[in-house]
């Protein structure tokens, strides 16, 4: 009797998925403080009561703020969270735009009901994201679904109530789905979005770089024009010195991470510039930060040159689009200034590329490691972390596995398309 390793992983997803579901709806009507330390509650939830209670001046740290820990912000969170430590600081740091239209209306629940229908609202997107993801490959949308449950960035995205799901893998996918359908203008503008979660705008700003590059303007061109709408609703909705504040904690949480001033939840970092200046002294950091981000341009130009070659090759165009995709992805903790672990959750799309069924069999069997080995390195760092004292080492270990898996990718990718041009595929 065959085996069918598949459908067993399908089926372990399923039970383990809807398992964590039911937790976290018990933990949380169970125990209502238990999540008050979570992303969402200490930050987000705040920045919506803030705003709903007409107090958006405060939404932002100001330069008359003697700390963080002393800033208005941060204060009010404390006194709606009782039960939060005195060493937890809040703030929020995204566009304010999304504490308007997002939060302030879940604001008007309690904070842990508030969590609850957060973490539905993301469990939808991620529902749509499978879907999109499906109607681009040969797998079924339920499978996605129920084998992103072990990919635990999404559960620890999930848990903590993070962004990544809502405004990052969902437009993502929408856009890849868009561009795929050949709707590469409106795929821009969805793709335009990620601009409230500005870590992943990069993803789709490489394809859209490499499909201009290739003379395909449509795409880039959509984005842009998302991105104007954005900034102009922007502008419309939030008040002009809450904007100005946000632009100054910008500029605040740089040279708090450049200057040691706070702890940095090092563990949750992981993005190689940034894990390597922290494996500095402070004092060195400043010097070498022009040197790494450098060199990590240099990384995403030598990936787009090479994107741009993929473009302009013989392979199908049902090829090019997501093996550019899946290469910016990889590309992304390598060269971004600022990744959480839970952003890493925007690596559902690649293994979805790289484990389906579009591939030949001489492309299928290295393409599968690739996305096995980073997902399960991607998971098990997160049982590491979470049972070992953190250190600065722990993401540069898995940095490195991702480069790795980042080079054997673009070399597979060359051999494609040389193939290609040889008329063997």
């Amino acid at each position: 009797m065959k085996i069918d390793l598949y459908r067993i992983v399908v089926f372990l997803g399923t039970v383990w998925g809807l398992t964590f579901v039911l937790l976290m709806i018990d933990t949380n009507l169970s125990d209502p403080t238990k999540f008050e330390r979570s992303d969402y509650v200490m930050h987000f939830y705040i920045a919506g009561y803030v705003v709903g209670t007409g107090q958006a001046s405060i939404l932002y740290p100001t330069p008359n703020d003697p700390s963080l820990a002393e800033s208005p912000f941060n204060q009010i969170a404390h006194s709606l969270l009782p039960h939060l430590s005195n060493d937890a600081i809040s703030v929020f740091g995204y566009s304010p735009l999304l504490a308007w239209v997002l939060f302030q209306p879940l604001s008007k629940f309690r904070p842990h009901i508030s969590l609850l229908v957060w973490q539905v609202i993301s469990i939808v997107a991620l529902v749509f994201s499978a879907v999109f993801l499906s109607r681009t490959s040969k797998v079924k949308s339920s499978d996605i679904l129920f084998l992103s449950s072990l990919f635990l960035p999404i559960i620890a995205t999930l848990w903590n109530g993070q962004l990544s799901l809502v405004v990052g893998l969902f437009p993502l996918s929408a856009g890849y789905f868009l561009l795929r359908k050949n709707h590469p203008a409106v795929a821009g503008f969805v793709w335009s979005f990620l601009i409230l979660k500005p870590q992943f705008l990069p993803v789709a700003a490489f394809v859209a770089f490499a499909l201009a590059l290739s003379r395909r303007f449509e795409c880039i061109g959509g984005i842009a024009l998302g991105i104007i709408g954005i900034t102009a609703a922007n502008m419309t909705v939030v008040p002009v010195a809450v904007s100005m504040n946000w632009l100054y904690s910008v500029k605040l949480i740089e040279f708090i991470f450049s200057s040691g001033s706070y702890e940095i939840p090092t563990h949750l970092m992981t993005c190689l510039p940034v894990n390597l200046l922290l494996a500095l002294p402070i004092e060195s950091r400043a010097t070498f930060k022009w040197f790494t981000y450098s060199a990590a341009a240099l990384l995403w130009l030598a990936a787009l040159w090479k994107c741009k070659k993929t473009a302009e090759s013989n392979l199908d165009e049902s090829l090019k689009i997501p093996l550019i995709l899946t290469v910016g992805i990889f590309l992304l903790p390598l060269t971004s200034p600022r990744l959480l672990y839970y952003d890493l959750c925007l690596f559902l799309p690649a293994g979805v590329i790289l484990l389906g069924k579009d591939w030949l069999p001489s492309q299928s069997v290295s393409l599968k490691r690739i996305a096995l080995i980073g997902w399960m390195s991607i998971s098990v760092y997160m049982l590491v972390f979470m049972n070992v004292a953190a250190r600065v080492e722990l993401p540069l270990v898995l940095e490195f596995i991702l480069l790795i898996l980042f080079a054997d990718l673009l070399r597979r990718i060359d051999r494609i398309c040389v193939a290609t041009q040889e008329g063997r595929l």
